[in-house]
């Protein structure tokens, strides 16, 4: 027996207009090119808002975007998805080379977002799950992503987020963030030393695809007290060649993972 409720079909039938098109969308556009009344849209629109299933995107032009709740869900279903299948025996070597956990994620409106991990078998444990957000700034891997971005980009993601201090190692103010971004692209490779969990090291890099955008971004947390300059070394060879191997298996063509001419501008 088939069964339709037609307030759900509304809210789908919105949901996946929007997901199709390339542009944020007003309450009227969605009205007119699904034929719902306009009254009807707007409850389920803010509806979907105040759950972060839609966000607005303009509120000038009172525009919006699918919001980080269908992206979080869209994570949980990335074990059938070509990133997380390309990445995951990538990670598990890591993972066997360090005896750490070794973490995906990828950015989404300014903040990160968990997509896999695979445990180590002498890991620390972090407050790191699967489909939890963090901030950008603090973390190894939101460094690693930022450092791929343009200072405008950053710039925005700080108007919107803050630089919230996690420990007394956090990076607070802005310009010194932008040196340590600087410092990142010429290394190669971004480190979380304490910055967002007392007692917990990480090292991180980003991962490309064929159009050279950051795709995501992967790491390696440690136990602070277990990092010898020997294993500091290691890992940073480890993320580096983790990084690379997975950017050029989704098609990126380049040999580094940071190129000033490619820095992204949101």
């Amino acid at each position: 027996m088939h069964y339709s409720n037609s307030s759900v079909t509304r809210i789908m039938t919105i949901l996946e207009y929007i997901s199709k098109s390339s542009t944020a969308l007003t309450i009227a556009e969605m009205s007119r090119e699904l034929k719902i009344p306009k009254t009807s849209v707007f409850d389920i629109v803010h509806t979907l808002c105040d759950n972060e299933y839609l966000e607005l995107e303009d509120d000038r032009f009172k525009t919006y975007k699918l919001g980080i709740k269908l992206f979080e869900l869209g994570g949980r279903f990335l074990v059938k998805a070509d990133l997380h299948n390309v990445a995951r025996p990538i990670l598990e070597r890591a993972m066997l080379e360090t005896g750490e956990t070794v973490f995906l994620v990828v950015e989404y409106s300014g903040e990160l977002v968990y997509l896999d991990k695979v445990i180590g078998s002498s890991s620390v444990l972090t407050g790191a799950d699967l489909g939890s957000r963090n901030p950008m700034h603090c973390t190894g891997v939101g460094k690693a992503l930022l450092a791929t971005f343009s200072q405008d980009y950053v710039h925005q993601i700080i108007c919107k987020h803050g630089l919230t201090k996690k420990t007394s190692k956090t990076i607070t103010d802005e310009s010194q963030l932008y040196n340590e971004l600087k410092i990142i692209r010429e290394r190669g490779y971004s480190i979380d030393d304490e910055e967002n969990e007392y007692g917990v090291y990480c090292v991180a890099a980003p991962i490309r695809g064929i159009s050279e955008k950051p795709l995501a971004a992967i790491s390696i947390a440690s136990l602070a007290a277990k990092m010898t300059e020997d294993r500091k070394s290691l890992f940073s060879k480890i993320i580096i060649e983790s990084a690379l191997n997975i950017s050029k298996k989704l098609g990126y063509s380049g040999d580094s993972l940071y190129d000033l001419k490619t820095l992204i501008k949101k």
